[in-house]
Formats: structure tokens, sequence, C-alpha cells
């Protein structure tokens, strides 16, 4: 491997949890843009601007134990939930067999970042995280060397899609208690796109992994609540592509 090739990859894996951290404040901006979009970050809290010190992801929040420096208030878990996914990121960037794959691992790391934490703090999945998907499915479908992968993987995301849309139809509100139902439209429009982004080997231990972990989450935490199916989508999906890039690269 070459001295550019080893920087690229260290370049990834450095910059991902930054590069999360702003994923992160784009979500928890959402759907207004976070402010200031430039310059220096200030606590949303106090205003006050936030130090060098502060700004280290993930190790600042240990440290601080999830409080602000400054005014004591208490960190969103959208921000350290970030930086890790963003470290996850860089990481299945940095272990891709070349660098354009690994940029392509990186942006779908990235906006999953993105449309996941937006669903788990409003239930509701940006359009401007489907449109980037939607490009990076493509892109995973036109970089099929033949025509039966690139059909492969449109067929299994449109699988995906009717069976979502097969349940969310099935599940509804009951009455007038308020109750939020589980799946949405946006939820069928990501589960397909995810579908022609993984393809069939990994489509259904995908949809296994985001259905079962917030079962085992809420019978471990004796709570229940609404559920937010497109974070879990974007987990499973973010930890299948991170580990079919490592097994790869030990090949």
């Amino acid at each position: 491997m070459t001295g550019a090739g080893l920087a690229l990859r260290g370049f990834f894996a450095l910059a991902g949890p930054f590069v999360g951290d702003y994923a992160a404040t784009w979500a928890a901006a959402w759907p207004r843009r976070p402010r200031p979009m430039l310059g220096r970050s200030v606590c949303s809290r106090c205003g006050a601007p936030i130090t060098a010190a502060d700004k280290v992801p993930l190790l600042s929040w240990l440290v601080k134990r999830g409080r602000r420096g400054c005014c004591g208030g208490r960190i969103p878990l959208v921000y350290p939930i970030g930086e890790a996914a963003g470290l996850a990121s860089g990481l299945a960037a940095a272990f891709a067999p070349d660098p354009l794959v690994g940029v392509w691992a990186f942006a779908v790391g990235l906006t999953l970042t993105y449309v996941g934490l937006v669903d788990l703090r409003r239930f509701s999945i940006p359009l401007a995280g489907l449109a980037a998907l939607g490009l990076e499915a493509a892109a995973a479908a036109a970089a099929e060397p033949t025509t039966a992968g690139q059909l492969a993987r449109l067929a299994t995301g449109g699988a995906l899609a009717l069976l979502l849309e097969a349940l969310r139809r099935l599940v509804r509100p009951g009455g007038r208690s308020g109750v939020r139902a589980g799946l949405g439209a946006g939820d069928v429009l990501l589960a397909g796109l995810l579908g022609v982004l993984t393809n069939w080997r990994l489509a259904a231990p995908m949809l296994s992994i985001a259905s079962l972990s917030p079962l085992a989450v809420q019978y471990f935490a004796r709570k229940r609540g609404p559920v937010a199916f497109g974070f879990w989508l974007s987990v499973a999906t973010g930890l299948l592509l991170l580990l079919v890039e490592i097994l790869a690269f030990g090949e």
C-alpha cells in the first residue's frame, strides 16, 4: 500500500468522529438549519462559545460525564451517538479496498447517521437524507458488474418496500389513544433504498436486527413507547456494512 493510501485511510478514521458530530448538529436542529452554520460553535443552551477542550469527540463527553462545560446542562445523546457513528463510518472507509469505495462508505455512514438521529429525535425521516441515500444506492447498483446483480439489488429494495408497506397498512394508531404507529411512509422508502444499498445477502439480517433491537431495549429497560424504526434500520445497516468491510479487508 502506498503512502498516499495510508494517509487517506488515516484521514477517514480521524475525521470520522468530527464529521459525525457535525451530522449530529444538523440532526439536532432539524427541520431548521443549525446556528451558526460556520464559525465558532456556541452552546445551544446558554449561548457561550464552546472551548477547544470541549470539542474532542467522545472523549470530552466522557470526561464531562455528559455535561456541558459552560453551563452544566446535559448534552443531548445525539452528539455522542453521532460521533461514535462517525468513527464507525471512518473505520469502514479506512478498511475499504480502494479510495472510491472508501468515499462511498464514508458518505453512506454519515447519511445513515443523519437520517437515524433525525428519526430518533423527531420520528420523521428527512427528505434530504432519503435523496442522498438514493444517490448512494444508485451508485452501488451501477457498480455491479452484471445486469443480474443490478436487478437483484433493485428487486431486494422493492421487496423490502412492499413488505414494510403491507405492515404499515396493518398497523394503525388505536382510536383516539394518541398512540403513534410504528411505521410511516418514510420508513417504507428508507427500507427500500437500504435494500438496494445492501443487496439480498444483508437485507434479511438488517431487517432482523432493526426489528429485534428495539424490543430488546424496551424489555431490559422495562419501558414501552413508540419506536424510531428508521433509527434502528440505520444502525443495523451501518453495523453490517462495517462488518463486511472489515472481513473483506482481512482476506
